[in-house]
Parts: structure tokens; C-alpha cells; sequence
């Protein structure tokens, strides 16, 4: 039996240095079975503390070991197809946009949702793809935090 392969949302993203898991996701993103969107990466683009705190992010484990999924026309019409599947249902307006791209994104590439986001169940009600939900414990506020604060968490520096 062979490994699947994941697309990470940034739900999961910024939880990795709390997984239960965390070091066989690290295994897995050293053999580059995660990948991330470039929605994605501008998710992370946005809530970066600086851009040097950007550049290095990105230029560093676990995000430059994670092969990069390009949006396309078809990825796009499949988001808007199932936009209008969720609007059948009365369900459209939950998911977000860039969680039905990355869905889309996942479908059409043959991979894996891994993410902590119940809009990503809602969608794949829909479309019956498979998705993954990252094992962690919450922090201590219950919160999220940004995804430089948890990479460093991972093991990854993230300083100014």
C-alpha cells in the first residue's frame, strides 16, 4: 500500500507544533507528500510579521520542503461549480472562498485535505473527496495563533 499525498490548509498549517503527530507530518513534509497551495502561501504571506520574518518562512523548513500547487482555470471553475452545489443546499455562504480553492486545488490533484476547519467537511459533503484532520491540543487561551508563532513552536525559528 502505497502513502497518499496531503495539500495543507493553514488551519493545519499553524497547528503543526501542536500535533500529536507532529513528527510524522515532519516525515512526511522532509519526503514532500505535503503540499501547499499558492492561496495558501499568501495566507502566510498576509500574516507575516515582516517580510524578513516572510522571507525567511519561506525559505525554511517545513514551507520550502512543501511542493507548491498553482492555481488554474479548471481548479477555478471547480470552486465555483461547487459553490453553487452548497447554494442547492443552502450552505454557500459557510466556506470561504480560499477554502473552496483549496478544495478544488485538492480534488483536481489528487490530494488530501489535511486541515482543522469544519468548512472543509461541509465542502466534501458535496464533493465526497478525502480529507485529514490534524491531531493537536489547543493552546492554553484556546486560541489561534499566527503561523510564524506556531512554526517556531514546530521547531523552526521565526525571529525578527
Amino acid at each position: 500500500m502505497t502513502e497518499g499525498e496531503w495539500l495543507i490548509d493553514k488551519s493545519a498549517l499553524v497547528r503543526l507544533g501542536h500535533s500529536s503527530d507532529r513528527d510524522l507530518w515532519a516525515n512526511r513534509i522532509e519526503r514532500g507528500l505535503v503540499h501547499i497551495s499558492n492561496l495558501t502561501r499568501l495566507e502566510i504571506g498576509y500574516s507575516a510579521r515582516s517580510g524578513d520574518v516572510a522571507r525567511r518562512e519561506f525559505r525554511e523548513p517545513p514551507l520550502a520542503a512543501m511542493p507548491v500547487e498553482y492555481l488554474t482555470p479548471k481548479i477555478e471553475d471547480r470552486a465555483l461549480e461547487v459553490q453553487i452545489l452548497l447554494a442547492d443546499r443552502g450552505q454557500h455562504r459557510g466556506p470561504s472562498i480560499p477554502d473552496l480553492i483549496i478544495a478544488a486545488t485538492a480534488e483536481l490533484s489528487g490530494l488530501t485535505i489535511l486541515h482543522v476547519d469544519n468548512d472543509f467537511d461541509t465542502i466534501t459533503a458535496v464533493t465526497g473527496q478525502s480529507t485529514t484532520r490534524l491531531a493537536y491540543a489547543s493552546t492554553a487561551k484556546g486560541g489561534r495563533s499566527g503561523a510564524g508563532d506556531n512554526l517556531e513552536q514546530a521547531g523552526e525559528s521565526t525571529a525578527d
